[in-house]
């Protein structure tokens, strides 16, 4: 019963068959009932519960079993106490992969603020060379890594730019024939990629036979820019049943990166251009790139808009100082009643202050406050001081460094600087 119920994730019925189990002196719980009641306390993050469940482990002797010790070690781990999860671990007289990829997973998965913390207890203090380490120790116990080991260890060797192991990782996944797999294949492309080996990243990405959409954000996200127009175009997208195109999430990390019309025409063959992120990111590319005019026209084309459409469309403005208009575009905010938050106050208060528009800068900055009850933040105030300074109003400026609620930091005093050139 305390099975079924650990199946259908009913996790408080198989404790409360626990307890009543317990509560019979006649019948005296097994390894097997212990596995199953720590996956339950797992299941419900039950720290106390796990506690006591070892407790009654340690009573009955049964701590060196390896189903229990597994059991344990998981709990520990997936709780965050990989200090207790290391001691239950490191007294199990026979480990199985299943123990070894607990515990890897464990270390690999914690913070390293937390693992930093939590290992010094045990004179380690170093993250995630620990669950290197820990595979290392794997490989010389003659215990097979499989699947889950590889891509829990992975993700450590490529924050470490540990290339030798993550190639040994990747042998292993050959030997096994697991490197197509898609975890374990979008776990190795996301390494190489991170540790610049953008060849290798890339002649794996193109081997796999069934790609995620995972896959190709692991290999755009991490690569320079120099691969990602390619792997966006028509044509490279048709591959593997559950990759007929990229996700609009590689779309947005492409225009990031600045590409060109190319990715503007895929995005409309693809149907992509209803997604706002997108859109917007449509609009600040151009900007950046000097094409105000299509960033203004891709705005116009967008069905629905949201603040950050609109602030998009502001910042753009800002870039090129265009003052005027980006007033008018924050006077239709409000009258449309879009979200106006302190983005939108920065990008106009930035296009004022490039266009010398000192009386409407002085009243945007004065509606932040007072009307959007938003607090200036110093790097609106470094706005404020750079558009009266260009206005040679010094001693205005010193009015306003003396009501500043915070002290003002280098852009503020940079921009005071520049203005009495």
């Amino acid at each position: 019963m305390i099975r079924a119920y650990i199946r259908a994730n009913q996790h408080q019925d198989s404790l409360k068959m626990y307890s009543l189990m317990a509560e019979n002196e006649r019948l005296e719980p097994d390894k097997y009932t212990f596995t199953f009641v720590l996956k339950a306390c797992t299941g419900l993050s039950s720290f106390e519960k796990g506690v006591k469940i070892h407790e009654e482990v340690v009573k009955r002797n049964l701590e060196n079993d390896v189903f229990i010790g597994t059991g344990l070690t998981d709990m520990y781990s997936k709780m965050g106490d990989l200090v207790s999860a290391w001691k239950v671990f490191d007294k199990m007289p026979e480990r199985d992969v299943v123990v070894w990829n607990a515990m890897i997973s464990g270390v690999a998965q914690c913070g390293e603020a937390v693992a930093v913390e939590l290992f010094k207890k045990m004179q380690i203090v170093c993250f995630p060379q620990e669950a290197l380490s820990l595979f290392r120790d794997m490989q010389n116990e003659y215990s097979q890594p499989n699947n889950v080991t590889l891509v829990s260890v992975i993700p450590a060797c490529a924050e470490l730019r540990a290339v030798r192991l993550g190639k040994s990782a990747h042998c292993h996944a050959i030997k096994a024939s697991m490197d197509f797999d898609v975890s374990t294949g979008t776990a190795l492309v996301s390494m190489y990629a991170k540790c610049n080996l953008f060849n290798s990243a890339l002649n794996l990405f193109n081997k796999m036979p069934l790609i995620e959409v995972v896959t190709w954000n692991a290999l755009i996200n991490r690569n320079n820019g120099w691969c990602a127009s390619r792997l966006c175009l028509p044509g490279q997208s048709q591959r593997g049943h559950n990759s007929e195109r990229p996700a609009c999430r590689i779309t947005f990390d492409v225009l990031e990166r600045g590409h060109d019309y190319t990715i503007h025409a895929y995005i409309i063959k693809s149907g992509f251009q209803s997604h706002k992120l997108v859109a917007n990111s449509l609009i600040d590319m151009y900007a950046k790139c000097g094409q105000l005019d299509v960033s203004e026209r891709v705005f116009e084309e967008m069905e629905n808009t949201n603040s950050v459409s609109w602030n998009a469309l502001l910042t753009a403005y800002s870039m090129h100082g265009e003052g005027d208009r980006a007033l008018l575009v924050f006077s239709l905010m409000e009258k449309r009643d879009v979200e106006v938050d302190s983005i939108s106050f920065l990008s106009v208060l930035s296009a004022g202050r490039h266009a010398g528009l000192v009386e409407e800068g002085r009243k945007i900055f004065h509606c932040m406050r007072d009307k959007y009850h938003i607090e200036p933040e110093v790097e609106r105030y470094a706005c404020l001081v750079d558009l009266l300074g260009r206005a040679g109003l010094f001693s205005e400026i010193m009015d306003l460094l003396k009501t500043m609620p915070m002290e003002p930091d280098g852009g503020v005093w940079g921009a005071l600087l520049d203005a009495s050139r």
